[in-house]
């Protein structure tokens, strides 16, 4: 029988020794990378980004953390709610889905700001950049989805903007992420790819809203996401259907617009142009947006927003026409607001300003009601004192 035993005890330790070797290699293979990145994931951010996620973006190897920052509470009186996190993904030649260097940045924000005077040279929140006019996000969520491309770089932003319950303020999250070296030319105009992104700004918006007892009502996860308006996805402003509806066109110079699709968003865009290129820009931004260009308009001028002194409509020193709106809640009033449309010294310049005034009404309107807010005031040339 003894040679049996010695059998039976050779066979395993043979076994164990194949287990250990099988997690020699799964470790030393990868497993640490993932199990170092899946830690990482879930400990910055104050443990609000969604690790799957997450992944589903950036992968799992040689994740590394960037700043990681936590001040305020969402029902603090003087300091405001900001958290923000980085996680960056070096290039893996081997790993097919994600072989580029990637960054990305989220941002938490408790809105109003409550101390905007501790926050001078620096913007509120987090800027949305886009060359044309973004995409809401829809499925139930108040938020755009903008991107860009740039010396080889993909650039996508989603931001979502949650109205808590009274009394709480709300919670703004925006996702940035860059991304190189993707496997075509154009990451973005993959829809999975697109979804991926906005995954992650919708479930650390959910996240955050158990965290901080915001106790909002949340849309569904995005089973797709539109694309940006491109540039050659102009329509005639008579077809307007969307942020642009009721614009009138004006001989060649604006014969077709790029406008932001309808649906609930914080920023809603509508550009006006012809057949040289784009003229003008009527944006509409509401809460955390157009308190952020208020407080950004106040730092480049050095004196506050018009619209902080009572003035409803008017224009701003660098020529741009806007005006407000009052809207339900506490986020202080809606900025519409018409950039490039500026007057000048041309015999056109009463019926550029009859113009802009004109259409800068017409958006305004729309948009407002849209949002339940109420009607705007109507917009003048009368410049701040």
């Amino acid at each position: 029988m003894a040679p049996v035993k010695r059998y039976a005890v050779g066979a395993g330790a043979g076994l164990a020794a194949l287990v250990l070797l099988a997690g020699g290699v799964a470790w030393f293979g990868g497993g640490y990378d993932r199990w170092q990145s899946a830690r990482l994931v879930t400990d910055v951010c104050d443990g609000v980004l969604p690790a799957d996620e997450v992944r589903a973006v950036l992968g799992d190897r040689r994740l590394k953390a960037g700043k990681d920052t936590s001040e305020g509470s969402l029902d603090a009186t003087t300091t405001s709610l900001r958290v923000t996190c980085g996680i960056a993904r070096g290039a893996d030649p081997h790993d097919g889905a994600h072989p580029g260097e990637a960054t990305m940045t989220v941002t938490v924000n408790g809105v109003p700001t409550l101390d905007r005077e501790d926050r001078r040279y620096e913007s509120l929140y987090p800027p949305v950049r886009s060359t044309l006019p973004p995409a809401p996000l829809g499925q139930g969520w108040s938020g755009v989805f903008a991107m860009g491309h740039s010396s080889g770089e993909a650039r996508a932003t989603t931001s979502v903007l949650l109205d808590c319950s009274p009394g709480r303020g709300d919670l703004l999250v925006t996702v940035a992420v860059e991304g190189k070296k993707y496997l075509d030319d154009s990451p973005l105009d993959n829809p999975e790819r697109r979804t991926a992104f906005a995954r992650v700004a919708t479930a650390t918006a959910a996240n955050a809203s158990r965290r901080w007892n915001c106790d909002a009502d949340l849309g569904e996860p995005p089973a797709t996401v539109p694309l940006p308006v491109n540039e050659d996805e102009y329509v005639v402003p008579a077809d307007a259907e969307g942020a642009c509806s009721g614009v009138t066109a004006r001989g060649k110079t604006v014969d077709r617009v790029w406008e932001s699709g309808s649906g609930a968003a914080p920023i809603e865009e509508c550009v006006l142009g012809g057949a040289k290129g784009t003229a003008s820009r009527l944006t509409a931004l509401y809460g955390p947006y157009a308190e952020g260009a208020r407080h950004d308009a106040a730092e480049h001028t050095g004196k506050p927003h018009p619209s902080e002194s009572g003035q409803r409509s008017g224009v701003l020193d660098e020529g741009d026409y806007w005006t407000s709106a009052e809207c339900p809640g506490d986020d202080g009033p809606a900025l519409f607001g018409l950039t490039g449309g500026h007057d000048d010294e041309t015999q056109e310049a009463g019926a550029d300003r009859a113009y802009a005034l004109s259409v800068l009404k017409t958006f305004a309107e729309r948009s407002a009601a849209a949002h339940g807010c109420a009607a705007p005031a109507a917009p003048t040339a009368t410049t701040a004192p």
